[in-house]
């Protein structure tokens, strides 16, 4: 009976044992993005990149993995942007690769950064019986 008990416990306790992402977004406007930096290679390196991606505007969360050579960044797109991340990646010292793949990923993450910011800053769009933002409010003659 207690072996029952032993196998029912640790099969309950790995389901609630769940660890949670930080890196997770929570929020609407949140996203999350891996960037390759060849030039990660210690652990202060790490702590540099995290301190200087931090202390930017909208940054939410930020991890860097030096096994990986790529720093893991959450972070609100109404507020900041891909590019301002990369170049303040830039001016600590730890630059993008400069080959077509990383243009192409770069340009589609800041792409989906100002949709999504134009998104989040339009008006709400207009009830049925509501039309005001459809029409002008022009009085005809």
């Amino acid at each position: 009976m207690a072996i029952i008990e032993d196998d029912l416990n640790e099969q309950t306790e790995g389901r609630t044992m769940k660890t949670k992402d930080p890196l997770k977004p929570v929020g609407t406007w949140e996203i999350r993005r891996k960037i390759k930096i060849p030039a990660l290679t210690h652990e202060a390196d790490a702590l540099v990149v995290e301190r200087a991606l931090g202390a930017l505007r909208g940054v939410l969360k930020v991890r860097a993995d030096v096994e990986k050579h790529q720093v893991e960044v959450r972070y609100d797109i109404t507020v900041s942007d891909f590019w301002t991340i990369a170049e303040a990646l830039d001016e600590v010292g730890f630059p993008h690769p400069n080959n077509w793949w990383w243009r192409y990923k770069a340009n589609q993450f800041q792409y989906v950064d100002a949709n999504g910011r134009d998104n989040a800053n339009t008006p709400a769009p207009p009830c049925c019986s509501n039309p005001k933002g459809i029409c002008h409010q022009q009085r005809r003659k």
